[in-house]
């Protein structure tokens, strides 16, 4: 059975003790752990955040890179309950890390979480009769379940009409119809999850003969298990006799001589039905079609024409190419002239945050180490995060809106040329938030080989940490002018985006025909309907990342900026520095300022050069000096590992501290008037586009070459990719800036 593709979480944030509010509720005795289950697409998060709002954790499930959401639900009483955001799943035989997650916590087999006291299962009111197949899979646990049909008002809009109290019949369950996006109905859920709902006792299905003796005897075999209900004891033995796999919580579950006759058990059956595997989903769905029958009232297959002449646009072969390219251009116009004045605000209240330490503060390395170190790193680097606000924004609206399916859609013709399929492009998208929740994202990916290509080729996508770099970078050398139907910064960091996807299309045409060669496979989906985006949701989603992009600016930033403030400051002195500081005091004995003030600059420069950072840059200096950079960036890009945002807070510490006195001065000025020894320019608009260049195919993300290790379980996949793009980055950095002076251009 063909599986549209799921949108993974856009960015798995790193894990975070998950310390929610457990003071008694006021009122009634309510549950405490509630879960909210469905397919993808059937609106599960919205409603999560619908309940939760602000208050919410994120973390990993242990052991696996799964995101796992907590939330604080209020109900009318004023009591409060907890909510568990379970991952979208198809089925409870699991096809993927996020279907495991699902299974394990409901059959109360996952280490850390307890399984829930109640289940909120939301389906797509539009697609009631493929949201029932998981949804019976649920009620056959034995656990009380809410069924919450979500979209009513799009159902309603199409003609569907659901017999809210026969189905509740049909499926022994509360049933509630809501629209999360718009709110409506969300009060009658919040007062259904006070009410005590006792576990659906309705047969939903009887299992062939020849299967049902088989499953019955392993039942009886199976240990009884404190946190799985005793009607999910029948579902685990099913589960057991259909998994293949080893070293699986269902085979766990099992004693060891259990596990030795399923074996057997397996190939009786097959000699006996061959086609005994697909029984239990025949039988299912079977069984949907008559309760369907009884409750829903369709007009049959309803064609909505404006969608279809939406799609006939959107997706057209030559059309839908070139308006997926307009909108990501005007995505990234709007974040350089939407967060602009935000910028100006922050810069503005940094620097005057600078000044105010050097006020209150005497003159000594501790008033360095807080102006040069921290508020002009930490400080510098918070001024980008209006910029990372408005990309989440857009990416949000357009996801939520059902745009992002037509895109993969699209893509899925282009990545056939190189190998692959449209599924691999939903971790791609995750990937322009980050490398790391996109690699994870492609376990959805079954061929080994189309998902190790796609795991090459995620850290070509420009990152949100890689937006601040490209924001300085523009800022200092790219003219804010209008070039056709846009600004030259917004078209200049349009075209990083760009230049890393076609980087990304490239490197896999290359693989697939080289060491990971293999056919393009199928890709089935379903396109969503055109849906209003929920705004709290955006909202949240917006919140989340600019908090995380905050939270690494006041740790990971922070901790490199006081360290690369010792190694920038010391060792102090030396004959060079002496000779200088005798030459000031002369200077200003003599009453020459402006010769005095000449001196201190060249001493702060000797003073850094000299540094421990400073000798380090001037190793890597040879290196790099092909490409148009010099010992002050190789500093950079030697932090940078560490996370690349961290680029921007070494070169304001750097400049800070290469500068006379304690002076908090603009990055951006600094570096366009920053001077080599020989007193010329430093940098120039070529530097900055050759620097851009080189961050756009570069691997610097430490973090992401762990991840790979962990998802290839190897060495080798890591390190390829390490040597492979930093090559890459290399010789086309080399390429932009030599062959821009040989057009005289720098």
């Amino acid at each position: 059975m063909s599986r549209p593709a799921d949108t993974p979480a856009s960015e798995t944030p790193a894990v975070v003790p998950l310390t929610l509010d457990q003071r008694p509720a006021r009122g009634p005795a309510i549950r405490r752990r509630i879960a909210i289950l469905g397919n993808p697409n059937a609106g599960k998060s919205t409603l999560f955040n619908a309940l939760t709002g602000l208050r919410q954790k994120v973390a990993n499930y242990p052991g696996v890179t799964v995101e796992k959401k907590l939330g604080i639900c209020a109900l009318p009483s004023g009591g409060r309950v907890e909510l568990l955001d379970l991952p979208g799943s198809y089925s409870l035989r699991p096809g993927s890390p996020d279907e495991v997650i699902v299974r394990d916590v409901l059959l109360g087999l996952q280490p850390d979480t307890p399984p829930p006291d109640l289940i909120v299962f939301v389906v797509d009111a539009t697609h009631l009769d493929r949201n029932l197949y998981l949804a019976l899979q649920v009620l056959e646990i034995g656990r009380p379940v809410i069924l919450a049909l979500n979209m009513m008002d799009a159902a309603e809009a199409r003609g569907i009409r659901i017999d809210e109290r026969a189905l509740e019949e049909q499926l022994g369950v509360p049933v509630v119809k809501i629209s999360a996006a718009r709110g409506t109905g969300i009060g009658n859920l919040r007062r259904l999850l006070e009410r005590d709902v006792e576990p659906s006792t309705v047969r939903f299905r009887r299992l062939p003969p020849h299967l049902a003796r088989v499953v019955q005897r392993l039942e009886t075999r199976l240990p009884r298990h404190e946190l799985l209900p005793e009607r999910g004891r029948h579902d685990l033995a099913l589960a057991l006799l259909l998994d293949d796999g080893e070293d699986d919580a269902i085979a766990r579950a099992a004693p060891p001589e259990v596990l030795d006759d399923v074996g057997i058990l397996r190939r009786r059956l097959d000699q006996l039905a061959p086609g005994w595997r697909s029984d239990d989903i025949e039988e299912r769905y079977e069984t949907i079609s008559q309760i369907l029958a009884r409750t829903v009232l369709s007009p049959g297959e309803t064609r909505d024409a404006n969608r279809e002449r939406i799609d006939r646009v959107l997706t057209h072969r030559i059309f839908g190419p070139l308006i997926f390219l307009v909108l990501m251009g005007a995505v990234f116009q709007s974040v350089f002239a939407w967060a602009q004045p935000a910028m100006n605000a922050i810069d503005f209240l940094m620097t005057r945050v600078g000044f105010l330490a050097e006020g209150l503060m005497p003159a000594g390395p501790l008033r360095s180490l807080v102006v040069d170190g921290i508020i002009a790193g930490v400080g510098t680097t918070l001024t980008f995060v209006p910029q990372i606000a408005v990309l989440f924004l857009f990416l949000s609206v357009l996801e939520d809106s059902g745009y992002m399916a037509r895109a993969a859609f699209i893509m899925d013709r282009l990545m056939g040329r190189v190998g692959l399929s449209g599924r691999s492009f939903i971790p791609l998208i995750s990937s322009f938030a980050c490398a790391i929740p996109g690699i994870m994202a492609t376990r959805t990916i079954d061929n080994r080989r189309d998902r190790l290509t796609t795991i090459m080729i995620a850290p070509f996508m420009s990152c949100s940490a890689r937006l601040p770099v490209y924001a300085l970078l523009i800022g200092a050398f790219v003219p804010n002018r209008w070039i056709g139907f846009g600004t030259l910064p917004g078209l200049t960091l349009f075209s990083m985006y760009f230049l890393g996807i076609a980087a990304a299309i490239a490197v896999a045409w290359v693989l697939k025909r080289t060491v990971l060669r293999g056919g393009k496979p199928l890709y089935v989906m379903e396109l969503p309907p055109y849906r209003m985006p929920s705004w709290r949701s955006v909202l949240i989603t917006v919140r989340d990342r600019s908090l995380l992009f905050v939270h690494k600016a006041g740790t990971v930033i922070l901790a490199v900026s006081v360290v690369l403030w010792f190694l920038a400051s010391y060792p102090r002195g030396g004959p060079e520095v002496s000779a200088l500081a005798s030459r000031i005091a002369a200077a200003q004995a003599a009453g020459d300022a402006p010769r005095a003030t000449e001196l201190e600059d060249e001493m702060a420069g000797v003073s850094l050069r000299n540094s421990f950072a400073g000798r380090v840059g001037r190793a890597l200096e040879p290196a790099i000096r092909p490409l148009g950079f010099d010992w002050r960036i190789g500093i950079g890009l030697i932090t940078s590992f560490a996370a690349r945002e961290v680029m921007v807070s070494t070169m304001a510490t750097v400049f800070n501290l290469g500068s006379p006195g304690d002076d908090v001065v603009s990055l951006r000025e600094s570096l366009r008037g920053a001077v080599d020894e020989r007193g010329r320019r430093a940098y120039t608009p070529l530097v900055g586009v050759s620097l851009m260049v080189f961050f756009v195919l570069a691997c610097q993300c430490m973090s992401t070459v762990a991840v790979v290790r962990r998802e290839t379980n190897s060495w080798r996949w890591p390190l390829f990719m390490l040597v492979m793009m930093n090559a890459l980055a290399w010789v086309t950095s080399f390429a932009v800036f030599q062959g821009g002076r040989l057009m005289g251009f720098g």
